[in-house]
């Protein structure tokens, strides 16, 4: 980098300030005076008053007027660069300057062509920073042409980094608006030696499997339709898709949702055609490949199906001396591993082994990948989804496998085993804790609906009988203080089960998540059935000297209760859901 002249920097101060402040009128007799200043290096990053007002992307006017200064002296000023050779229009796609952008190439169109110091493209600078608009704008102005590299922008290592960058940014459309016009850009590689199909394997977020939808939000997502093509091709589509974004305005993410899912499917299945239209055995298999191995790890099973239902060879690939389905089972995605197992040679696939000699149970036993475990709360449902994982590979495999030996002489229940002895240590400390905790709390409810049920509210009569007896209150207390006392008994005795148990493997997977479901229903329920007796309580001995108190104690009884299922509900849910929901090894479409 070369440094300014102190001097300069002072002179070029006022300059610059206009820039900045879209102020043209305070240095318009400057550059009348000097017009060398046009294109003066007044940053220490050699940047133009051009490069510096388009670069606010709000200084439009200073921007049009000192183009036309420009355009009147020098045009070929326009194409000035900095240090890191950026010209103005590198400026503008970098920030997403399409205003500006706009006027640079309508007075030199070639300036679209022009490389900075990375061998980068404005339009590629555009992709690379996510800026949509102006990335659109410059794609229907740079020419598929050699540069000033020699290479077309839309060829080679350079449109290979295009459309890479492009799927980084999420731009599916543009992608096929790629794919469409420039074909070979699929087989392609970027600098980092990624193909676009590779690149957009690392994108679960762009496929259905990859989103999470609330359930109002799933029923809007299937019935609202998409239409790739141009909309008056399918006049019912459109005017459904028009009805439910009139109905619903919030809709209008969820359809996009939808929309950029149908882009990316249709890009995946233009991109597998295109590969295989090559007729290039060597050529499918690395791209292919490369695409499913990622996608593996990802979870990414639409890609896998798309990809295996045009190259079938393909679930041979090996990556790090993993076929598919092994990798499958390697980072716990059970959606890919019920995919690849309803395929043909799903027996074939659970005999293969890798390379250290672990069949398929050996890795089922190997513990996941961090990011994959804690999709699980708690060390003790991802102790159990662990052994479901365990399980559910140990139907699959041949009865040899079961207790086969690996390269280190171990079977796959023993390096299950050696693998979670620490999961299975924090699993029994994160029970005896919530066990432990929980146990206090459902002793003090015990106690108190125990002393309640003998000193009921306004006392015994000579009969020894309540006053309030007749009372439809009074029986709300006692079948309220009943079913606290027998809950919390429940909860605490659960509790001292969970306290007591072995923790060996096995209790994982039902036994222990069982108890502290039971456990936690009861303690939920003996709270809330206290407060209920609390406050019948208050309004047998009040309602007849203070009527109103009902509401408000009534109110306030609810906040311990409410506050205790917004905390501990989650928990429940997730047990509930990990031991007795539908599995998550089910049947997909294929």
């Amino acid at each position: 980098m070369n440094t300014m002249n102190y001097d300069d920097a002072i002179h070029s101060i006022p300059i610059y300030k206009a820039a900045m402040n879209d102020d043209w009128d305070s240095v318009e007799h400057i550059f009348d005076t000097q017009p060398d200043k046009l294109d003066a290096r007044i940053t220490m990053w050699r940047e133009t008053p051009l490069q510096i007002a388009i670069g606010t992307n709000s200084s439009h006017l200073f921007v049009s007027k000192i183009i036309e200064r420009i355009v009147n002296t020098n045009i070929g000023k326009l194409r000035t660069k900095t240090w890191r050779g950026n010209t103005a229009l590198h400026y503008a796609a970098k920030i997403g300057n399409t205003v500006d952008a706009k006027l640079l190439v309508a007075e030199d169109s070639g300036i679209a062509q022009i490389v900075n110091g990375d061998g980068h493209t404005a339009l590629k600078l555009a992709a690379k920073y996510g800026q949509l608009e102006t990335l659109w704008y410059l794609l229907g102005v740079t020419k598929d042409e050699p540069g000033e590299d020699g290479t077309s922008p839309y060829n080679g290592v350079s449109g290979a980094d295009l459309i890479t960058l492009t799927l980084t940014a999420g731009f599916c459309d543009v992608a096929l608006y790629l794919v469409k016009n420039y074909p070979d850009l699929v087989t392609q590689k970027d600098r980092e030696g990624h193909t676009a199909l590779q690149v957009l394997a690392t994108k679960p977020n762009v496929f259905p499997s990859g989103s999470q939808l609330w359930f109002y939000q799933h029923l809007i997502y299937t019935w609202i339709p998409v239409n790739l093509e141009n909309a008056s091709d399918n006049r019912l589509a459109s005017f459904v898709s028009n009805l439910i974004l009139l109905i619903a305005p919030c809709a209008k993410d969820i359809y996009n949702t939808k929309l950029r899912h149908a882009q990316t499917l249709k890009l995946v299945e233009q991109m597998c055609s295109i590969v295989i239209e090559k007729g290039n055995h060597a050529i499918a298999w690395d791209v292919l490949g490369t695409a499913v191995s990622t996608a593996v790890k990802n979870g990414i099973n639409e890609l896998i199906k798309i990809c295996v239902e045009a190259y079938p060879d393909i679930v041979w690939y090996e990556d790090e001396g993993f076929y598919l389905f092994l990798s499958a089972i390697r980072y716990r995605q059970e959606k890919v591993f019920n995919l690849v197992y309803q395929m043909t040679g799903h027996k074939v696939f659970s005999a293969t082994a890798n390379p250290n000699g672990d069949n398929p149970l050996h890795i089922a036993g190997r513990i996941s990948p961090l990011p994959r475990l804690k999709t699980v709360s708690g060390a003790a449902l991802q102790m159990q989804r662990e052994l479901q994982w365990f399980k559910e590979v140990e139907k699959h495999v041949e009865p040899l496998y079961k207790d086969a030996l690996n390269k280190d002489r171990k079977t796959p229940r023993t390096v299950f085993t050696e693998e979670h002895k620490d999961l299975l240590e924090e699993g029994e400390a994160w029970m005896k804790d919530t066990s432990s905790s929980s146990t206090v709390v459902g002793t003090l409810v015990v106690t108190m609906a125990f002393a309640a049920a003998f000193t009921v509210p306004g006392g015994n009569n000579s009969d020894g009988l309540p006053f309030f007896l007749s009372d439809a209150t009074f029986l709300v207390f006692i079948v309220s203080d009943a079913i606290a006392l027998f809950a919390s008994t429940t909860s605490v005795l659960m509790f001292l089960a969970i306290l007591t148990s072995r923790y060996a493997e096995e209790d994982f997977f039902y036994a222990l998540p069982k108890r502290m479901m039971i456990a936690l229903v009861s303690l939920f329920l003996s709270l809330a059935a206290t407060m209920v007796a609390f406050s019948a309580t208050l309004g047998l001995l009040l309602r007849h000297k203070i009527s109103w108190i009902a509401a408000p104690v009534t109110l306030f009884a609810s906040v311990p209760v409410t506050l205790f299922a917004m905390l501990q509900f989650p928990l429940l849910v997730e047990l509930v859901y990990s031991t007795y929901g539908p599995s998550i090894f089910k049947k997909e479409n294929v």
